[in-house]
């Protein structure tokens, strides 16, 4: 049976200066300083994890690169949480 291991990960680490590279978390402060925040971190399956930020009350998303660039055109899915009543 599949196990999601995504369960047990938060969607934002604690260690991030360890996870991201300099130019990441650089582009990272720079983008929270213009309004954007974090939303999580995709690291499984792939080399260099890719932090998904998006923009404070809107439904914009983008990706920082592993070379720090900021794409806000980057083709990524991301699944709706169920809203909790």
């Amino acid at each position: 049976m599949y196990e999601n291991k995504r369960a047990k990960m938060s969607p934002i680490p604690d260690n991030l200066d360890n996870i991201l590279n300099p130019m990441q978390i650089m582009t990272l402060r720079n983008a929270e300083n213009d309004g954007w925040e974090l939303y999580f971190v995709r690291r499984t399956g792939l080399d260099v994890p890719v932090p998904v930020i998006k923009g404070i009350g809107t439904r914009v998303i983008g990706v920082i690169e592993a070379n720090g660039q900021f794409n806000a055109e980057a083709e990524i899915r991301v699944r709706d949480a169920p809203e909790i009543s």
